[in-house]
């Protein structure tokens, strides 16, 4: 059987799985998972599955990923398996919350930056922190976690003995089918506790439905230059614990390129949208390393994707997710500010974002 056939992981490739493995999800019922040992490139080799799997500013040398053994799996026959590897009780963590004072200086600058004209949006990041290893059974217990929590979003995850990055994200950056020559993404932007969202709308929202739009105006700038584009009405989506406001878009493109070349550009002109990076388009979204300064962003909010050799690609946005390095682990959450937003609002939203992480991941 090839490795990219349909089936079920033995204990053994499970084993060496959660040493050194890759896992992104192919809808409610299916994952792609990768294994053993891997090499690196600086771009698409056009042969077998192909992971690429960068830093959130792209200054990853060698982004792209090939592991000796590829296979699409049940989900739940997966979950089944985890759960026999993640018995042991995992290690408690202790986590230390962002400073306010810091979120607040990165606020500051990003205001100073909208007077002056120089932005209209930009999306600072914070993380909470904890110390601890991540041990094979913890890695077991976060993916079974994972498959089980995310029913709508995407799960997805790199990882070797070292470090490594795990999560389920709501946003995809775009899916890309060589058949038909589509493409399809989304804008994702504006955020409320679906608690909330029954008796308040996001969609009554003026700063949010302004947030929200900044974020589709940048994706029509980039994609109408590329084929006949089609938008959806703008929709409240319903993930559990939160919602976000969400716009659906495709296009079939112009373009006639490989499916490697169609991958690498859009990858390049779509990262970061305005939901995790800066508005106008026009702006430098590197900026964004003014309001970072020492602190790294790593995958939080890169493009996380796999180009399979049929020509299909998928691209999410690395966001709800833990990372962790050696015995330093965290957690990342951003928050979308305009000139309308006020500070402990989005203080509070970048909470709510962190407990969803930690429901989603049973932290």
């Amino acid at each position: 059987m090839p490795d990219n056939a349909t089936r079920n992981l033995t204990k053994s490739e499970i084993q060496s799985f959660l040493k050194s493995g890759l896992i992104i999800g192919l809808g409610p019922t299916k994952c792609l998972v990768a294994w053993g040992d891997f090499k690196k490139s600086t771009k698409p080799s056009g042969d077998g599955m192909q992971f690429f799997v960068p830093d959130f500013y792209l200054e990853e040398q060698k982004p792209w990923l090939f592991f000796a053994h590829t296979v699409v799996t049940d989900r739940q026959a997966l979950l089944v398996e985890l759960e026999a590897e993640a018995q042991p009780p995992k290690l408690e963590l202790k986590w230390k919350q962002p400073k306010f004072q810091d979120f607040k200086s990165k606020f500051e600058l990003i205001q100073k930056e909208i007077k002056k004209g120089e932005l209209r949006k930009a999306v600072p990041v914070v993380f909470e922190r904890s110390t601890g290893t991540m041990t094979l059974a913890m890695r077991a217990s976060i993916l079974k976690s994972l498959l089980k929590n995310a029913i709508k979003p995407n799960p997805y995850g790199f990882w070797t003995p070292e470090e490594g990055v795990m999560g389920a994200t709501p946003e995809i950056l775009f899916t890309y089918n060589a058949r038909n020559n589509e493409l399809e993404t989304m804008a994702l932007a504006g955020t409320r506790t679906s608690e909330r969202e029954k008796k308040d709308t996001l969609a009554n929202d003026p700063k949010e439905m302004f947030e929200h739009d900044l974020v589709i105006q940048g994706l029509k700038e980039k994609l109408t230059k590329l084929g006949e584009l089609q938008v959806s009405p703008t929709y409240v989506w319903d993930l559990g614990m939160i919602s976000h406001l969400r716009t659906d878009m495709s296009v079939e493109l112009k373009l006639k390129l490989s499916p490697e070349k169609i991958f690498t550009e859009m990858c390049a002109l779509l990262h970061p949208t305005a939901a995790l990076g800066v508005a106008p388009n026009k702006a430098d979204w590197r900026f964004l390393k003014t309001c970072d300064g020492a602190e790294q962003r790593g995958h939080f909010g890169a493009p996380f994707g796999v180009l399979s050799p049929n020509g299909k690609s998928i691209v999410l946005v690395a966001i709800r997710n833990i990372q962790w390095h050696e015995d330093q682990l965290t957690v990342g959450t951003g928050c979308g500010v305009v000139a309308q937003s006020e500070l402990p609002n989005e203080w509070q939203e970048l909470e709510v974002k962190r407990q969803a992480v930690h429901a989603l991941l049973e932290l």
